[in-house]
């Protein structure tokens, strides 16, 4: 994990931002999950998991589509598209509170910037995807995670009122904005590459809530949000590489885990209720 340690630029920056025992996993094959984010009923792999559609040779003869993973990401991609329109009015927002000589934010602006969040995302996410696939996942849900993180200014300094715009307020404020900029601008390339890989991958068999699969995907999620959300450079990160996760099995046991990704340690615990709720032991 990283450390903790010109206006008009940066108003198009800002314009462009617009968790489940620990058994090893136990799958139980499901179409797909809904749109909670909850696998669907265990012990099948429904045809719906694939779009309709129809491929039609030069003989003229229809044959059905082959089976893919799409189906099972759809939720996954609605949501996060429709964070992305979250994040972009959340923006236009703040570009409408920002002058070349001050910045206020109004308390439409600061309750649209407070409800933020990649988390609804993260729920949609089925466990079990194989390493290509949940890479290019995790890779738009660090694209949502940064940039709602690179508003944590507009929260910090935002409700003291009014900030000339040369201020070590404002100047922060604007750091952190230019930080969801990258990922603002990758965001659709990176859903559209969830897209076609999803449709390129055979159905999923979706890991059960209560499974290390299940787990290792709270543990990612978790350091995503660590990593843009745990200081004050207010976002900016996105996960290029699945990190790698070791258990410690003499400390894990039914409901709980420990382990280490990468270099840091982390503990989760498994509740019905909420799935599997990580801690990451770094700031």
């Amino acid at each position: 994990m990283r450390s903790w340690t010109g206006c008009g630029a940066a108003l198009l920056l800002v314009g462009a931002l617009a968790l489940s025992g620990c058994g090893q996993s136990n799958p139980a094959p499901s179409p797909g999950a809904s749109s909670s984010g909850a696998p669907s009923p265990a012990g099948r792999v429904s045809s719906a998991s694939s779009p309709a559609t129809t491929v039609v040779p030069h003989s003229g003869t229809p044959t059905p589509a082959a089976p893919s993973a799409l189906g099972q990401l759809m939720p996954f991609i609605a949501v996060a598209g429709q964070a992305d329109g979250q994040l972009r009015h959340a923006a236009s927002l703040v570009n409408a509170g920002i002058t070349s000589t001050s910045m206020y934010f109004s308390r439409a602006t600061l309750d649209a910037v407070r409800d933020l969040s990649a988390a609804p995302a993260g729920r949609a996410i089925p466990a079990g995807l194989p390493a290509a696939l949940l890479r290019a996942v995790l890779v738009v849900y660090g694209d949502l995670d940064s940039r709602a993180a690179a508003f944590g200014g507009v929260l910090t300094y935002g409700s003291s009122g009014t900030m000339a715009i040369g201020s070590p307020d404002a100047r922060n404020v604007l750091t952190g904005l230019r930080h969801g900029a990258p990922a603002a601008a990758s965001f659709g390339a990176d859903l559209a590459a969830v897209r076609t890989l999803a449709g390129q991958s055979a159905p999923v068999t979706i890991a059960r809530p209560e499974s290390r699969a299940a787990a290792g995907l709270a543990v990612r999620l978790a350091t995503i949000d660590r990593h843009n959300f745990c200081s004050d450079l207010f976002g900016g990160w996105v996960p290029t590489a699945l990190a790698t996760i070791r258990w410690d099995e003499s400390a894990s046991r039914a409901r709980h885990c420990e382990g280490m990704i990468d270099d840091i340690g982390f503990d989760a615990d498994y509740s019905a209720a909420h799935g599997w709720q990580a801690d990451i032991h770094a700031c």
